[in-house]
């Protein structure tokens, strides 16, 4: 008798994966960008400094959501490649049991 290798996944940790990153996602598209005006900084170059940084971040922000996004896409995929395996090898593994 031939041994058998085994392959496990989780799936719902998957799936908790894929939940945890689009609210990850969500999070990083809903904030709000920084804006301020020099009198509540008390100084025009602060202000710009800030504004620089806020333009800086918005972009970094929306960069970010979108690998988050891709990676929730790919976690889905993975569990669905896994659990297709999964169901092609119960099916030929049923169909051994029956020729046998």
């Amino acid at each position: 008798m031939t041994p058998r290798s085994s392959l496990s996944f989780d799936a719902e940790a998957l799936g908790r994966l894929t939940t945890t990153l689009a609210g990850v996602r969500s999070a990083f598209e809903a904030a709000d960008s920084v804006a301020c005006s020099p009198e509540h900084l008390g100084h025009a170059r602060l202000s710009g400094r800030v504004e620089s940084f806020s333009t800086s971040w918005n972009d970094t922000r929306r960069e970010l959501a979108d690998s988050i996004g891709g990676l929730g896409t790919s976690a889905t995929s993975i569990a669905e490649g896994f659990a297709e395996a999964d169901e092609g090898l119960a099916a030929a593994f049923a169909g051994d049991e029956a020729t046998s």
